[in-house]
């Protein structure tokens, strides 16, 4: 299957980089729309693996991709990747390595990597992906030359995801809660995710159902329903006037919460949900009726 319109561009410039390649790659852009992907063609490409292969799941003796754990990644798995690449080659005549959302590493983990990026082994590759490449550290950013990709546009999305089976008001919703981004809206879809905004609505018109929502999300992972639904609010708050001032109040405290799910593993996800609904419904009685994000 060829790739996205908007992958082709950073695809055809990594293939033109083959016979000239640096020892690393930084591959960014907003997350979701196919840092992994160009990343995945790259390492497939260099070690000679059929198309269409998840590289990320293959057992191949000269490749490793690591992703994060918990949310960020330590410094004792770059060791361990750094040690990787200074083995000599089996199979493929070089050694490659994928770190996965790069900017998750923590500082010990980030200077552990420079030491490689300084004075690569040979015969070794090195590729990060990045959907917040300004939150990696400079000299790392400075060591990596740079792939970009970018957004497509909405038809072209919209499109994509038709082709892969999604349906349209499915993919719309799923669109406004991932910003858009293809990779994220396919994956939600194909794990059966139900989209916020009808749950939503249903909780905004009855206190009762708000506290039947905050139940069901228990399950979820918090910082990432509130990323989710911070997208909704940003969408209504672009979208109408009505109740513009209270949705700005809300979307406040919607990032106050995710900040603090994010630093505290202990936060009372139960509690904090069901207040955050009760303020969902005053926010709701003033909005415009019939209102729905579209993406």
């Amino acid at each position: 299957m060829s790739p996205p319109p908007w992958l082709q561009t950073p695809l055809a410039r990594v293939a033109a980089m083959r016979e000239r390649l640096p020892h690393a790659l930084l591959v960014q852009g907003p997350r979701g729309w196919g840092e992994e992907q160009v990343a995945n063609a790259l390492a497939l490409d260099l070690l000679r693996l059929a198309p269409q292969t998840n590289a990320a799941e293959v057992a191949h003796p000269d490749l490793r991709w690591l992703e994060a754990e918990n949310g960020s990644i330590k410094v004792d798995a770059v060791r361990g990747i750094t040690e990787f690449l200074t083995q000599t080659p089996q199979l493929a005549g070089r050694k490659v390595a994928v770190v996965q959302d790069a900017e998750r590493m923590n500082p010990n983990a980030a200077n552990a990597l420079l030491k490689t990026l300084e004075e690569p082994p040979p015969e070794s590759f090195l590729a990060l992906t990045s959907g917040a490449a300004e939150r990696l550290l400079p000299t790392v950013r400075s060591r990596c030359q740079r792939i970009d990709v970018a957004p497509g546009e909405t038809p072209q999305v919209l499109a994509w995801l038709r082709e892969r089976g999604v349906d349209g008001q499915l993919a719309g919703l799923l669109a406004v809660e991932y910003g858009g981004a293809p990779f994220l809206v396919l994956a939600a879809a194909q794990r059966d995710q139900k989209p916020l905004w009808p749950q939503l609505a249903e909780a905004g018109r009855d206190a009762s159902a708000a506290y039947d929502l905050a139940e069901q999300r228990w399950d979820d992972d918090l910082a990432d329903l509130l990323s989710r639904w911070w997208r909704i609010v940003h969408w209504l708050m672009r979208h109408g006037d009505a109740g513009r001032e209270r949705l700005l109040g809300f979307a406040v405290e919607l990032s106050k919460i995710r900040q603090a799910a994010l630093l505290n593993s202990g936060l009372n996800r139960a509690v904090q949900l069901q207040r955050l609904l009760l303020m969902w419904c005053e926010v709701w009685s003033r909005l415009p009726s019939g209102a729905e994000p579209k993406w």
